[in-house]
């Protein structure tokens, strides 16, 4: 079996979110209807709701898609994955363990970690196109296994700069937008203003219900909080009321 190159998307509706196989994000049903089900994601299809309502998956079904995801994620054939796995054997430790050392040591995988490219399919490009350098020395083999203190570098071309340069601000604004994200939410606001000791113990205080939001109780850690937020924590005889200032 050649390796994939259709619509990603499908993949990933399919067996889930791939970080190192598509940046796209598929659009995702969830069951609107009342019971335990509720909020949960449908599978996709017509027939979404019967797999939904269906008994558990088969222990088949659950090693296939974790193979599947393997395979997908790193950009492996059939063959190259079952030639990983006879390696991984070979060694006396944890088979997985040692197939996901393999698997990691890969130097489209390093690349792909280093933020050099957005996926692991645009860092094999960058290989086989010749901007990649491994000890000063160039490397067009995506495969090839990187060692200890191997230095991964980019070739000092104006192109090849140019490129990385782009990727990893694209992935600086990423974790900046994620991170003013993450410092709005009602989690994070608890254990700041130190309404919390610490985040364990800010969860479960709204998952008890005990947190109000403009005088509504909230239960979801990840609830995103304005400008002028006010946030109320019930004690065991009084209310703790504090004003956020972001």
């Amino acid at each position: 079996m050649s390796r994939y190159s259709g619509p990603r998307l499908r993949i990933v509706r399919r067996i889930g979110k791939l970080r190192g196989f598509t940046r796209k994000k598929p659009f995702r049903r969830v069951f609107k209807g009342r019971g335990p089900l509720r909020g949960k994601v449908l599978p996709p299809g017509q027939h979404g709701l019967a797999k939904l309502l269906k008994s558990k998956a088969s222990d088949y079904l659950i090693r296939l898609k974790i193979k599947q995801r393997l395979r997908f994620n790193y950009g492996l054939t059939e063959s190259q994955l079952i030639k990983y796995v006879r390696k991984a054997k070979r060694v006396q430790e944890s088979t997985g363990q040692v197939l996901l050392q393999l698997l990691e040591m890969r130097l489209d995988n390093v690349v792909f970690r280093l933020n050099f490219a957005p996926t692991i399919p645009a860092a094999r490009q960058l290989i086989t196109h010749g901007h990649i350098r491994v000890n000063n020395k160039k490397v067009n083999i995506p495969s090839y296994i990187c060692k200890a203190k191997d230095v991964i570098s980019v070739a000092m071309k104006e192109r090849s700069l140019k490129l990385v340069n782009r990727n990893q601000t694209e992935y600086y604004n990423q974790m900046m937008t994620a991170r003013r994200y993450m410092e709005s939410t009602l989690i994070y606001i608890l254990v700041k203003n130190k309404l919390a000791a610490n985040y364990q113990s800010a969860l479960q205080l709204i998952q008890q219900g005990s947190v109000r939001v403009n005088n509504r109780i909230v239960k979801k850690p990840n609830f995103v909080c304005r400008a002028r937020t006010t946030i109320q924590i019930k004690a065991t005889s009084e209310m703790k009321q504090q004003k956020t200032a972001r």
